[in-house]
């Protein structure tokens, strides 16, 4: 007997010997590679990728795997393998759960498509519509890694072979086209033939009774040339149509496109629908799934889409650029732009400039290092990357200590704007974290709550400015920037205009970066002005006791203001309030489990007030400012400024137009649902018409 269990432990060891020996050399490979993109290495997070390899192989071991072998297992935690395999493999005891397949590029799923088309279009159809697999969820499964499964070895007593002759590759490449099947769209077949198309040229230029970007334009100014509803007459609009959306979800954030006669727009948590402007009737839906337990800290949101050519794009809360035909709704590629694993989600609407598709990434609260990223429209392969927190050896490294670059925040969630002339893409960047508790990353911490400007065709820096270093108040300068052309002491320049989070309205020079005028809009406490610089001269921070500062949660927030070049005034959605701000050590779940990484936080001291303002551009000097009834506990959604003299916002489920030189109010309709979305304003049958979601709902109102 002891001989059998000294045998059996010996057993034991030596299994967990060569476990140990192959987790140690995948870390050795995981080490090599982190050293490779960073310099540097988190001992935090190598420790905690050994850590879970060598528990999952130990369950292989001891039975707790059967679904895979030894080899398929080893490809999949190979930290070159571009599998997602997340700590969820150890907290929900379930691959299925952890692994998301990276053969998801234009080429894996074409070779996808060949292996379905000669294995599997007998029974499934081209399209897989036969023996359905476009029915979700599956019968035998639903996740990535149970479609991996079937594939491999078919399902007993059914027509399902199995197909244990494909590679491991071509497996998961099969798992990917069913996937993108899955994924397309649910079109209506007897929907009128679309023929979209948006050039370059369009986007630069565009069209007046068209909405081609999320701004309208690129210049950030939601400005409609549109003036056939005015001052005199917009008591008379009434609704045209209504479109329902097929979602649970309650924050419609998204802003519309509009391409002749079709509006796209992007519905939560990550679907598409097209509208035909005239009539309201849905002519397609595109509808993706999305795995559960995504680190969101702000509500399941998406702001919209993008188009160039005949192809959408859409960002997704699990971190996907998706490339959708806006003549079918059928998908045509995707690309895993980052990691929810790492923290991060996409709640953004891509920007299109030249030929590539600009995204930034949300996750400033999960201890994020933030980037922006450009893709090739046609094959989702990435052309530059840049990432906000600056690693070993870049510009702004020596701004963070103690190694806290790796975690340091810096999301990119708010559309940006571009100048073709100087070819220049401005960025806002948000917080950096840990948020609330600035004491474990020393310095200035570029390039957060900045505004960053960016080679278009190469995304190489070529200007800051930042709007609050070291900040511990969690003021994103995640706000639109608004390009304008200004006389700023008597000489006329390229300007960017910024009301930012942190109470204060700027002006700089778009061509270098220079601080031209600050002043506060808001009532603020936290700083004693700005120095010559725009530098601000800091008072007060957080402390452990709590401490009021104003203006609170920020003077604004990423709800877009809107710009009337003519009257040379910019309109902006305001919160006045104080909030008492705490610290404490930050609490934190590793990094790599999707965990917040915070410092304590913020709390209201007093019910704010919310108001739409308007700024003089040039110098921030305070024209009007409209209070609305109904903001009280919702604030206000992005505005939209148009030539017939107006302004329209909505607050507290109502729409609302205001004289653009006065603030009066001259019109209001409740819409019976939350407004997060702006409004735009196309023409649809020779007439202009305003559109806006709230709710569950598109709303279309016309003369």
């Amino acid at each position: 007997m002891r001989s059998s269990m000294t045998n059996h432990r010996m057993f034991s060891v030596g299994i967990f010997g060569v476990l140990a020996s192959v987790a140690i050399f995948f870390g050795v490979l995981l080490y090599e590679k982190l050293q490779e993109s960073t310099g540097e290495v988190s001992r935090a997070k190598f420790w905690h990728s050994l850590t879970w390899r060598l528990d999952l192989y130990g369950r292989k071991a001891f039975g707790e795997v059967p679904d895979l072998s030894w080899p398929e297992l080893f490809r999949m935690t190979n930290p070159s393998s571009g599998f997602v395999l997340t700590s969820t493999v150890t907290e929900a005891r379930s691959l299925d759960a952890a692994v998301i397949n990276p053969y998801i590029g234009a080429e894996d799923r074409a070779t996808g498509a060949e292996i379905f088309r000669r294995n599997c279009a007998a029974c499934h159809d081209g399209s897989g519509a036969h023996a359905p697999l476009l029915d979700r969820p599956l019968r035998h499964g639903d996740s990535d890694l149970a479609i991996y499964k079937i594939v491999r070895d078919g399902v007993p007593a059914t027509a399902m072979a199995s197909h244990a002759d494909l590679s491991f590759d071509d497996r998961w490449r099969v798992v990917g086209y069913i996937r993108s099947l899955q994924n397309s769209a649910r079109s209506d077949d007897n929907a009128p033939h679309l023929d979209v198309r948006v050039t370059a040229d369009d986007l630069r230029a565009p069209n007046s009774a068209q909405w081609l970007t999320y701004s309208g334009s690129f210049d950030g100014h939601r400005y409609s040339p549109l003036a056939e509803i005015t001052k005199e007459n917009v008591s008379r609009l009434h609704v045209r149509w209504i479109g329902q959306f097929d979602t649970n979800d309650r924050l419609i954030e998204a802003t519309p496109l509009v391409v002749g006669g079709t509006l796209f727009t992007s519905v939560p948590p990550a679907n598409v629908v097209a509208f035909d402007t005239k009539t309201g009737n849905v002519l397609w839906k595109y509808q993706r799934s999305l795995p559960d337990n995504l680190p969101i800290c702000c509500g399941r949101v998406n702001r919209g889409l993008a188009i160039l050519g005949s192809t959408l794009f859409l960002g997704t809360l699990d971190g996907i650029l998706v490339a959708i035909d806006a003549n079918t709704g059928k998908e045509a590629w995707e690309t895993q732009v980052a990691k929810p694993s790492e923290g991060f989600s996409m709640t953004g609407a891509p920007l299109v400039v030249n030929n590539a598709v600009v995204v930034g990434v949300a996750g400033g609260e999960f201890g994020i290092r933030g980037f922006l990223a450009a893709y090739d429209p046609a094959s989702g392969k990435q052309l530059w990357k840049f990432y906000t927190i600056p690693g070993p050896g870049e510009s702004g490294h020596e701004t963070w200590k103690n190694g806290a670059w790796q975690t340091g925040g810096g999301p990119t969630w708010v559309t940006g704007s571009y100048d073709p002339s100087l070819d220049l893409l401005y960025w806002g960047v948000g917080n950096p974290a840990p948020d609330y508790n600035a004491d474990a990353r020393p310095g200035d911490n570029l390039f957060t709550n900045s505004v960053i400007a960016l080679h278009a065709s190469s995304g190489k820096l070529a200007w800051h400015f930042q709007f609050m270093p070291h900040d511990d108040h969690d003021w994103d300068s995640n706000q639109t920037p608004i390009l304008a052309e200004l006389t700023i002491n008597g000489i006329k320049r390229k300007v960017i205009c910024w009301a930012n989070r942190n109470g204060f309205y700027y002006v700089l020079d778009r061509v270098t970066g220079e601080f031209l005028t600050g002043v506060n809009f808001v009532e603020q406490n936290w700083a004693g002005g700005l120095d010559r610089a725009g530098r601000p001269i800091f008072v007060d921070g957080a402390s452990t006791e709590g401490r009021l500062i104003k203006p609170g949660g920020g003077g604004t927030n990423w709800q877009n203001p809107a710009f009337d070049q003519g009257q040379g005034l910019v309109f902006v959605p305001t919160t006045e309030g104080a909030s008492i701000f705490t610290k404490t050590d930050a609490d934190r779940v590793d990094r790599g489990q999707g965990g917040l990484f915070v410092g304590s936080g913020a709390a209201w001291a007093a019910p704010p007030v919310r108001a739409v303002r308007a700024l003089d551009a040039a110098t921030g000097e305070r024209k009007w400012e409209f209070r609305s009834p109904w903001a009280k506990d919702s604030g206000y959604s992005g505005l939209l400024a148009t030539a017939g003299g107006l302004v329209f916002g909505a607050s507290g489920g109502v729409l609302f137009a205001l004289d653009s030189a006065t603030g009066q109010e001259l019109w209001r309709v409740p819409l019976g649902g939350e407004t997060r979305a702006a409004p735009i304003s196309f023409v649809d049958d020779g007439r202009q018409v305003i559109a806006i979601a709230a709710g569950r709902a598109l709303f279309v109102f016309g003369l």
